[in-house]
């Protein structure tokens, strides 16, 4: 384990202690028996839970502090979050993994509050694999970085063999979590490929002499997202890229402000909320019409979050012991499409080596050309299984890139038994 994330592990921990226990007055306490020269193995002691409790005091110098007040709002969304999930769950075991959810979202929006320094930001990995939440697609690579729309940007990178990229950078806005500023697709980004592969985009105020493509970046930009999407894990290389500042002034990394810190814990709180509400808020009709596809675009579900090329199909799915869905879909002519299973809580579980989900380049064709898929709980012996995890519900999310509309796919629930072979 890296000193970034020990160090993520601690502040999730730090959060999560602060946020269900009461202020404790008891001035500078320390544990029983700690006097001069005993302080040595505190560091290493499991059960520092009461000291820690003491050391504080029901006011602080620092109380009035911006970030002070957006920390403590962040641990109140916390209490909520967990009220919420353990309201919406129907079992113990999405109580838990609910959660857990809570753990995940804290772990992936914390590296945009410790990432400070804007003149070398680095892309955090979105979906590690212990983070597999937030319906991402797990046949996509999502690589973030936090940028100011004040200064010049250099992004630099190879785009590997992956079949479709795009870069969105996001934005500051006054009623949403972000908002989309600029976008580059697949083919614009590949205009300033070289024969190896390599590309330099500049994310500035004004157009450069240097060779490479141009993205202006307006002064409420506060992000960039980076999206490959992997046809065969096992076949395709990664697309790689780096982001430095340029040009004249650069930002100053020599301290952190008050506000700069209260903006990005209050950014924390805001991707937690969004992010563990998309069961209730993303597509909410699906609920209402279990097993049945709902259409979206990107753009109605919010361009900053989704793909700007995406047509999305999306449904809410329960099963009955022993059950299993048959999902019958005709693929259109595009670059790349795929089809994921997602708990309640849009995580999708170890996708590395389990079957909860299959791509365009994946999957086994009838002899027409259409694709059925089986979501069952064990594996029915169709080749294009889709796993539920023990799940009786969740959802479905079918990503096609580069079309506007599509029939929908048709859906049949039986039990698993019937769906055994290819159709």
């Amino acid at each position: 384990m890296d000193r970034s994330t020990q160090a993520i592990i601690a502040a999730i921990a730090c959060l999560l202690f602060a946020a269900t226990s009461p202020a404790d007055p008891k001035g500078d306490a320390e544990p029983a028996g700690s006097g001069e020269g005993e302080h040595e193995g505190l560091w290493n002691r499991s059960s520092l839970v009461d000291w820690v409790a003491g050391i504080g005091s029901e006011t602080s110098p620092f109380d009035e502090l911006e970030s002070v007040k957006s920390f403590e709002q962040l641990q109140r969304s916390i209490e909520e979050v967990k009220q919420m999930v353990l309201a919406d769950a129907r079992t113990e075991a999405e109580a838990i993994e609910g959660l857990r959810m809570i753990l995940k979202h804290l772990a992936s929006s914390a590296n945009d509050s410790i990432n400070t320094d804007l003149r070398n930001p680095l892309f955090a990995k979105r979906d590690p694999r212990n983070r597999d939440i937030g319906a991402y697609n797990p046949d996509a690579e999502y690589d973030q970085a936090t940028i100011d729309g004040r200064y010049d940007y250099k992004l630099s990178g190879n785009v590997g063999t992956v079949p479709y990229l795009s870069i969105t950078v996001n934005g500051a806005s006054p009623d949403k979590f972000s908002e989309l500023v600029a976008y580059l697709d697949d083919a614009a980004i590949r205009r300033h490929v070289d024969a190896e592969g390599n590309y330099t985009l500049w994310l500035t105020k004004e157009k450069p002499q240097a060779p490479g493509g141009w993205v202006a970046l307006p002064d409420s930009a506060n992000g960039v997202v980076i999206r490959q999407y992997v046809a065969d894990r096992t076949r395709d290389a990664l697309a790689t890229f780096a982001i430095e500042a340029v040009g004249d002034p650069l930002p100053d990394v020599e301290t952190v402000s008050d506000e700069e810190m209260a903006l990005r814990f209050a950014n924390t709180t805001s991707y937690l909320v969004v992010s563990s509400t998309w069961h209730r808020t993303l597509l909410p009709q699906m609920r209402e019409t279990p097993n049945r596809f709902v259409p979206s675009t990107a753009t109605a579900i919010g361009a900053s979050a989704a793909n700007a090329e995406n047509y999305y199909q999306m449904a809410y799915y329960e099963l009955g012991e022993g059950e299993a869905l048959a999902i019958d879909f005709t693929p259109p002519e595009t670059v790349y499409w795929n089809l994921t299973s997602a708990s309640l809580w849009h995580e999708s579980h170890r996708y590395l080596t389990d079957p909860v989900t299959m791509t365009s380049s994946e999957v086994r064709r009838n002899p027409d050309g259409s694709v059925r898929f089986v979501l069952a709980r064990e594996d029915p012996g169709h080749p294009n299984w889709i796993k539920t995890f023990g799940h009786e519900r969740g959802f479905l999310i079918l990503r096609i890139v580069g079309v506007t509309e599509h029939p929908l796919p048709k859906v049949t629930r039986g039990p698993a038994a019937t769906f055994a072979a290819a159709r």
